[in-house]
């Protein structure tokens, strides 16, 4: 997007002597020059002489713009300059004078050579004084001029010392300081371009605001302010995705038309908000937003005549754009060749030193790359081949865009290497693999376009060798803390993770092709669970650092708390208004998140260069995710679909199982389950089983299909649970005691589904419960980081018999309540907080004192945002993000009876998004939770026998939750029949 230009001060007197001469009648310009000549002639060698000529000469080429005037302007000051002796005054101001003319012949003419003497000038002014904030700020836009020309960091560091000395200098109520702001938030930003640093983005947007809310409405450059701000806010929402910045960026630019009536101005802002409506239909796919920066593009259009606008190519460049979005949206071909004329028109404008000219072709290589799609005509092929070569070739080593270009032309190499495999085909696959390795190598880029390029190369590099497609991958894993960064909400970080894909599924089936299980397990451990165990690192313990560095490792504590308290806030929508441009609160928060996320990389970075600390806080190798089997086997099943991965890896299952006390990772194929059964499952799920019962304690209904669900289980235990089994070895046993214990960790959309209840059902049954206890865990780290708890000496119990609202009345409550209260009379403390004593942060804060919570009430899981799903309190819900904002100590059982507590977000499948995850998360080691509604009848009854079965000895040991869990179901199954299996199915046990 465009920055309007705002007039920069250029102060052009010789030190004050020549104000006396102003008033020279500008129809007697000439006649002013040759008074003045003659006089220099008679003393030739005389300071004043010589300078007020040349501010004769300067004044006469302000209003005719005639550069023999400036030359001469130039060549008196400079002939000025040997007649000023050391230390006088005047000095200083031909010296600024000189700067400003060869400013002046620079922005007429383009010659370098004049912007390094504008430079050279005013650096020996600045030496003389540099308390002048104008002369400065002029330096400083002169570095950055020159920035933007050869692209030398030196400079813009210049140009960041320069600006900022002068709004040190400027008073808080001096006139020039918004422009003076303007000019320091342009080079932030140029900064972050270059080094794409949060903190350059956050200070340029927070230097614009400032500018603008310092600028009255009624301002002649209020509306060119107004553009800049937009201009920044659209960058950030470029970076970070975030759409409260992309609906900011539009109300300003439309403001700032509504103010302008300079024709350049509205160019510019005309174009930037086509731009921005471009962007908005990307986010929301509104028709009317392309039809509406069609317009806008339109109307900018009837501002020029072709090619007489700088930006002429900028307009035509975006027009395109729009164009190959209505194309992509209504397939009409038609539009689809405006793209292509509007981008080759600005193509021919440009020479090919531009900077702008690899942007524009790489643009029209992927237009008629997307003709050649549409047509097939192997022409277009290669001239969209041809295009982003040049594109690439013109594109610098640290440019943003780089990533971007070497991808796009990659995938052209790749469709054309897909056309016949023969020896030439698989030297363009070899063409397509370089390109996106380069993309996914990029120093300076969006961390997604990396990770994306990380991906096909990866995917495409099987047709020639396994073992790129494993680098490519590990390069893929490597950028993924960068693309769910730690500087975003939770809310933000889960949509993100929605780009991904089941990347962990994916190159963990690669990996266990090549027998490379060690690989295949770190790889399903980053790939899961991302924003939990990002949760889990933030609190981890730092006892080893506080040993050696003590100061480091409480600036790390101190970071991370407030990292993990601001990262877990609601997202907020709000609007700033227009007539109140002042940083508002949540633009501080954000900023502030930011900050401590790039304050928190850096700690890190340092305590990586401690001895024995290189792998500190990294994600854990296999050697380490071994020891997550401490009470029994832990069994990690994949699942994936291979039509991403060109054929090469074939439908299948695998487990991979660890067995407490060995290294060795031992892999199970499960050949009889693919994706598309799951997937056909859960279809049945979300169609047939969630549906209607009149009392549960749910937003969703549930029915009871017997035949269906027991068909699920019986195929589950066939082809998944069966195998591993009869694998370990174990044998059906009546005893509770004897039963072996095995922890289930799932990704994809085996995570939903029941494998704690396969088994077939009826005369003949066996099921798995015969032969172990089962619990679940969310990711492997989430065991390695619990810790082993006392037996627990008080719990705290929340219930909402009539929960306000649209919510069915849970007569239940009460009496599940009592039969807690009953157990751990005498045996541990207890607390009850009912109906409207329940609140979110009398519930919260009594958490914190007690080591056990029992929540018996409404809940439910959150469709497309996980982060408000919650529990159904008196005054609110207790959601996802409130619970993950704490930091629970030595915590023990946390009993969720209360639907969908662990039932996961269907478009987040490996994330394991639902409460019971971010209860075991902020601290309770141990869960029992629902994977859907319940009955509200069944509730008490589960509660009875499990708290009857963990007190029985006058403790509770949450430890053996899972078996009293499993103990309780087999009771409840009795009661009701084994077929009722909507009823007993739906409680599992998760953690330690």
């Amino acid at each position: 997007m465009s920055h309007s230009t705002v007039t920069p001060e250029t102060p052009s007197t010789v030190n004050g002597h020549a104000n006396s001469h102003h008033s020279v009648d500008m129809n007697d310009m000439d006649k002013d020059i040759e008074i003045k000549a003659q006089a220099m002639l008679q003393n030739p060698n005389d300071l004043y002489s010589l300078g007020f000529l040349a501010e004769s000469y300067y004044r006469r080429f302000r209003q005719r713009r005639v550069p023999s005037d400036l030359d001469r302007c130039i060549e008196y000051f400079t002939f000025a300059i040997p007649h000023a002796p050391t230390g006088n005054p005047d000095l200083y101001g031909i010296l600024n004078s000189l700067g400003i003319c060869h400013h002046q012949r620079f922005h007429l003419l383009g010659e370098l050579e004049d912007l390094d003497k504008e430079i050279a000038w005013r650096t020996q002014a600045i030496l003389l004084d540099g308390t002048d904030p104008a002369l400065n700020i002029g330096l400083g836009r002169a570095y950055q001029t020159r920035f933007q020309r050869l692209g030398d960091p030196g400079d813009l560091e210049k140009c960041l010392e320069y600006d900022s000395q002068a709004i040190l200098l400027t008073d808080n109520d001096d006139p020039n300081l918004p422009a003076r702001l303007d000019s320091l938030s342009n080079a932030h930003l140029l900064r972050f371009q270059l080094l794409d640093d949060p903190s350059e983005l956050d200070k340029g947007v927070e230097c614009q605001t400032r500018a603008a809310s310092l600028t009255p409405p009624g301002h002649r450059y209020f509306a060119g302010r107004l553009n800049n701000l937009s201009s920044s806010f659209n960058m950030r929402y470029n970076r970070y995705g975030d759409a409260n910045d992309l609906i900011k960026s539009i109300e300003y630019s439309v403001h700032a038309l509504s103010l302008t009536t300079d024709s350049s101005l509205q160019f510019t802002v005309l174009t930037n908000l086509s731009i921005l409506k471009l962007l908005r239909f990307q986010l929301f796919k509104r028709l009317e937003d392309i039809e509406k920066g069609i317009e806008y593009s339109a109307c900018a259009l009837s501002l020029t005549t072709t090619g007489d606008h700088p930006d002429e190519t900028l307009r035509l460049k975006h027009l395109g754009e729009l164009y190959y979005a209505r194309f992509a949206t209504l397939s009409d071909p038609s539009d689809l060749d405006m793209a292509i004329e509007s981008v080759s028109r600005a193509t021919s404008l440009l020479s090919n030193e531009d900077k702008d000219l690899g942007d524009l072709l790489d643009h029209l290589g992927g237009y008629v790359h997307a003709r050649w799609y549409l047509l097939q005509n192997l022409e277009d092929l290669e001239n969209g081949i041809k295009y982003k070569t040049r594109a690439v070739a013109l594109t610098p080593e640290d440019h943003l865009s780089r990533s971007r270009r070497f991808d796009n032309l990659g995938r052209s190499y790749l469709c054309k290497s897909m056309l016949d495999f023969t020896h030439d085909s698989q030297e363009t696959l070899r063409l397509a693999l370089d390109c996106f390795r380069q993309a996914s190598h990029a120093v300076a880029t969006i961390p997604l376009i990396k990770f994306t390029s990380a991906c096909i190369w990866a995917r495409s590099s099987l047709m020639l060798s396994l073992n790129e497609s494993l680098e490519a991958y590990e390069v893929a894993f490597d950028l993924i803390p960068h693309v769910i960064w730690l500087g975003t909400t939770v809310a933000q970080r889960y949509q993100a993770i929605r780009e991904l894909s089941n990347i962990a599924g994916e190159a963990a089936s690669v990996a266990i092709k090549a027998q490379d299980y060690k690989r295949a397990l770190e790889w399903l451990e980053q790939g899961q669970s991302i924003v939990m165990n990002q949760s889990i690192m933030l609190r981890s313990p730092l006892d080893d650092l506080q040993s050696i560095e003590p100061v480091m490792a409480e600036k790390l504590r101190e970071v991370a708390e407030e990292l993990q308290t601001v990262a877990s806030r609601d997202p907020v929508r709000y609007n700033m208004l227009l007539s109140d441009i002042s940083l508002g609160s949540p633009e501080k928060m954000a900023d502030r998140h930011r900050q401590l996320a790039k304050e928190y990389a850096d700690i890190l970075a340092q305590v990586h260069r401690l001895p024995g600390f290189e792998s500190f806080l990294k994600p854990k190798k296999a050697s380490e995710l071994v020891f997550a089997a401490r009470t029994g086997p832990v069994v990690i099943i994949n699942i994936y679909t291979p039509s991403n991965l060109r054929g090469v890896i074939k439908h299948s299952c695998d487990a991979l199982i660890l067995q407490p006390g060995e290294s060795e990772i031992v892999h199970l194929a499960l050949p009889n389950f693919d994706s598309h059964t799951s997937n056909k499952i859960l279809s049945h799920f979300d169609t047939s089983i969630l549906r209607g019962n009149p009392v549960e304690r749910g937003v969703r209904r549930l029915k009871n299909n017997t035949l269906d669900l027991g068909n699920i289980l019986a195929l589950l235990w066939r082809d998944i649970v069966k195998p591993i089994i009869d694998f370990l070895g174990y044998k059906p046993s009546q005893h509770l005691d004897e039963l072996p214990h095995i922890t289930w960790c799932t990704v994809g959309a085996l995570s939903f589904l029941p494998l704690h209840a396969a088994g077939t059902y009826g005369a003949s049954k066996i099921c798995v419960s015969d032969y172990a206890i089962s619990s679940y865990t969310p990711s492997l780290t989430a065991l390695l980081s619990s810790t082993t708890p006392s037996p627990a000496t008080s719990i705290l119990t929340v219930s909402q018999e009539q929960t306000p609202g649209s919510h069915s009345s849970l007569p239940g409550a009460a009496r599940e309540l009592a039969y807690i209260k009953e157990h751990a009379r005498d045996v541990m403390s207890y607390t009850q907080l009912a109906n409207e004593e329940a609140t979110v942060e009398a519930v919260l804060d009594a958490m914190e004192r007690h080591d056990c919570i029992h929540f018996a009430c409404h809940a439910h899981q959150r469709v497309g945002d996980p982060t408000k799903s919650g529990f159904f309190l008196h005054d609110g819900t207790l959601s996802l993000v409130s619970i993950l904002r704490r930091s629970f100590k030595n915590k023990g059982l946390a009993f969720l009876s209360a639907c969908q507590t662990a039932m996961g977000d269907r478009d987040l499948p490996n994330e394991t998004a639902h409460l019971a995850s971010s209860v075991l998360i902020a601290g309770y080691p141990s869960v029992i939770a629902t994977l859907w509604s319940i009955w509200d009848k069944d509730a008490p009854f589960l509660a009875d026998k499990i708290y009857g079965a963990l007190l029985k000895d006058g403790k509770l040991d949450c430890r053996e939750a899972a078996r009293a869990l499993h103990f309780a179901v087999a009771q409840l199954r009795k009661e009701i029949g084994d077929d009722k299996f909507t009823r007993w199915v739906p409680f599992i046990h998760m953690g330690a």
